[in-house]
């Protein structure tokens, strides 16, 4: 009984690997994709382009005076002075205060000079009593300046207000 048993067992395993040979033999086999490599090349593109210079604006300027508003002079001290980077930023001494900024070059020319975009400007927030009011316009007129010519040492910024500054370099 148990021989009959053991056939019928071995019967059975023999069957089920049978069908599972043919099963397997019914398949298709996956197509085989062969592999190249392919040389790429990364292509860096630049999101912004190289920042305009001019080395004639580079350096230290002193203020000489201005116009406010086409007619209304600007009186100084002296001591006022504007420091253009080649890094794109601006410095300088406001009479009172400290101060310092950004600026970038259009590219521009117009009738009154190169394009200019200066601002926003940041200074230290001490009070004169001979000097804010003064001051505080400068800054203004400096923030809306758009054109700038230089001649020799000499440089003239002009705002679409007719406000102009009037610059020595050091």
């Amino acid at each position: 009984m148990i021989f009959c048993v053991m056939k019928i067992f071995v019967l059975v395993i023999c069957a089920v690997l049978s069908l599972s040979i043919l099963a397997a033999g019914c398949t298709t086999p996956a197509p085989v994709t062969p592999t190249t490599t392919v040389p790429t090349t990364v292509v860096t593109v630049p999101t912004t382009p190289a920042p305009l210079t001019d080395p004639a604006l580079i350096g230290k300027w002193n203020l000489k005076g201005g116009i406010l508003g086409g007619s209304t002079p600007v009186i100084t001290n002296g001591q006022v002075t504007l420091t253009f980077n080649n890094d794109g930023t601006l410095s300088g001494f406001g009479g009172c205060n400290n101060y310092n900024g950004k600026y970038v070059l259009t590219g521009q020319t117009t009738e009154f000079g190169k394009g200019i975009s200066i601002g926003p400007i940041a200074s230290t927030k001490m009070y004169c009593a001979d000097t804010s009011n003064a001051e505080t316009s400068y800054f203004n007129v400096l923030q809306n300046t758009n054109t700038y010519s230089i001649t020799n040492n000499s440089m003239l910024t002009r705002s679409t207000g007719l406000d102009q500054l009037s610059f020595t370099k050091v």
